[in-house]
Formats: structure tokens, sequence, C-alpha cells
């Protein structure tokens, strides 16, 4: 294998795929990128641990075919230090070892066996499939606002990853760790003729939106089969394995109407809540919200350090009510939304309360659970 090719292609095909590689591998080949030339104008780098895998295609002068598997670590080191801007490769005849040039720099780098390398990724799989078509940009956002609430309990499984039904042209993202709840719906560009559920672990989805800010597709295709999900972009791929198990029915959690509202402004309450925080418990991150007609009272204590107290003005004409939460829930919920204006409907103090932005276009909302008052 010869190829020729720029250093800024190189370097992003790299950094594409090298966070898929096994870093701690019992093969060692799992810690290594495929590079192959898969036509006069294209090179394909490809990673894997088994659970995930990767190809991106970038343009080269494919002077010879071929191909090789490089550590990732080492490949991506040296071409970070290259200065010139045209790199070539070339594979030392009779061996899995590789020359690298640029300018006045060389070095040797020692492969493995391109034929060891796992044939896990298939772009022309023969398997049945479903196929739903996104934007990218909405597809992001939507992983961003229920991602954070993913539970970090390897114990329950189906929980460490979101929940994805699709039915018709809406596609609909959850996620719990048991104490709050995110939902978003976005509509795909093409509708499906049968309901979809599966569940997709948040590390692939976290793949999924670093990947979203690197490439300039405005679209990004979803096929998914039974036990596996894959991503396509126009030269990337990305497939990963499913969660197996059933996800909890979350739908009941949700209450249908809620007796109390409160209208407030988004930026004020998270200010007010940030201030207030500097005497939050770190054991417990307790809160206490009074809401009383017109006004907000925050309060937050630690017998050894101190208390603080903030007032945010809101539209609510209902009883006083004063309840808990946990205020790092409340942040992550908030500033997943981006409407000037917030909307809190509470029925409770121990009942579930939901937070939602009040230009409700997404139907988001983040669902917490209170904690008792002391």
């Amino acid at each position: 294998m010869e190829i020729i090719l720029n250093k800024e292609d190189f370097s992003n095909g790299i950094k594409i795929v090298e966070k898929v590689t096994a870093q701690k591998a019992i093969q060692p080949i799992l810690s290594n990128i495929l590079i192959e030339a898969v036509s006069n104008d294209r090179i394909m780098f490809q990673a894997t641990d088994l659970n995930l895998a990767i190809s991106c295609k970038v343009a080269a002068d494919v002077v010879g075919d071929g191909s090789i598997t490089l550590s990732a670590k080492k490949i991506s080191e040296i071409v970070s230090k290259i200065s010139s801007t045209q790199i070539t490769l070339k594979t030392i005849e009779d061996t899995d070892n590789i020359k690298i040039k640029s300018g006045k720099t060389e070095f040797d780098l020692i492969g493995l066996n391109p034929e060891d390398f796992p044939k896990v990724l298939n772009n022309e799989t023969q398997e049945e499939f479903k196929e739903v078509i996104l934007n990218k940009n909405e597809f992001s956002k939507a992983i961003k606002q229920v991602i954070f609430a993913v539970s970090a309990q390897e114990t329950q499984a189906v929980l460490t990853g979101v929940c994805f039904t699709i039915e018709n042209n809406i596609l609909e993202l959850a996620s719990t760790d048991g104490n709050r709840l995110t939902r978003v719906q976005i509509e795909t560009k093409n509708p499906i003729e049968e309901k979809l559920n599966f569940i997709v672990p948040a590390k692939t989805l976290q793949e999924i939106q670093r990947i979203s800010t690197i490439v300039e597709d405005e679209e990004i295709v979803l096929r998914i089969q039974k036990n596996k999900i894959l991503f396509g972009f126009e030269n990337i791929s990305f497939q990963s394995r499913l969660i197996e198990g059933i996800y909890p029915k979350y739908q009941q959690l949700i209450p249908e109407k809620n007796e109390k509202k409160v209208v407030i402004d988004r930026v004020e309450l998270i200010n007010a809540i940030e201030r207030v925080s500097i005497m939050v418990n770190d054991r417990t991150n307790v809160m206490r919200f009074n809401f009383t007609q017109g006004q907000l009272e925050i309060m937050a204590d630690t017998p050894e350090a101190g208390r603080s107290k903030d007032y945010v003005d809101i539209e609510y004409d209902f009883d006083d009510m004063l309840t808990a939460f946990n205020y790092k829930y409340i942040l992550d919920g908030l500033k997943n939304m981006d409407s000037k204006k917030i909307e809190i409907e509470i029925s409770d103090v121990l009942a579930a309360s939901i937070f939602k932005p009040q230009d409700d276009t997404a139907n988001y909302i983040c669902l917490i659970m209170p904690v008792k008052v002391q």
C-alpha cells in the first residue's frame, strides 16, 4: 500500500475514529486503527472495541492498494507533530510495518496484520433493518436534553441508556435514573410503518454528539436492527450494540395534569439557585422552594457553614407550598432549555414536579421527584 494525503484530512480522520479504539484491550489489535485504500482517491479509517465500531472515508491519492493497522496512540502523536502539509504512507515489503514520510521527517511504524482486524462494521448488511432519517442538529440537541439523566449505576443496565420510541414520524427520547426523568420529541423526515422501541447506550450517543460537531452533514440516518444500530453520515458510519432489556414504563410517571402552575424567568431562576447553592449541604444537595403568590423563596443551609436565601418574582396564584429538591437536578434541566420563561407544574409537596419550556414546541419535559422537607 502507498498513499499520499493532506495532513489535515489525515488528522481529522484519526480524530473521528480514535476514541472508539479499546484503551486496555486484551487483543492488541483493538488499540489499532485500520487504514485501507477503498478507491483511487479515497482511504478508510476503521476502529472498534467490539461494542462500538466506526469508519470514516477521507480523500487521498492512492498510489498502491492495500491496508494496514497501526497504533491509534502512535499515529495520532506522529500526525500532530509533523510540520509539513503532505504525508506519504508506504508499507514495507513483506511486513506489516509502514514508512511515514513528511518533508524531512520519517517514521518506521510497526503495525499488525490487517487480516486479524475484527469485521464488526458491515455497511452492506443483508440483515433486515428499519431506516429513519433525522435532522442532525435537532437530533444532537435532543440527545443533550436527555442524556444527563441516565443512571450511572451499572446494576440497572437499561437505565444507563436512552430509550428511543419511534412511531409514525415522531422520535421520542427518554432517560431516567429513578429520581428524575427527561423526555423530548422530534420529527423524523420519513414515517415508519411500525412502532419501534429500543435502548441506546449513553456512550454511543456521546460519540454521536462529538461526531456531529465535526461533520457538516445536515442529516443523519439511523438503521435499526435486532440488537444493533448504525448511524450514517455521508462519509462516516458508526455502529453500536443496543442495550437488551425492557425500559420502565416512564409514561405512567408523567402526570396528565398538575393542579398548580408556576411561570418564571429561566435565567433568573438559574442565577438565584446558583447563589443559594453556596450554602447547600454538599452531601444532600437539598434546596427548599417556598412558592407564594407572586414570589418564590429559595433557601439552603448547612449547620457548619450557614444559610442562604434568595427571591424570584413568579406568576403563581395558588395556596402557598413549601417543597424541596436536589438543586443539581433542576439546574441540569434548566440549562438544557432555551426559552426565556419556563413553567413548573406541581400538585403536592411530595408529588413529581414537571419543569418545561414555556414555548413547548419540542414537547420537552424534565420531571423531578421532590425530597421530604425536614
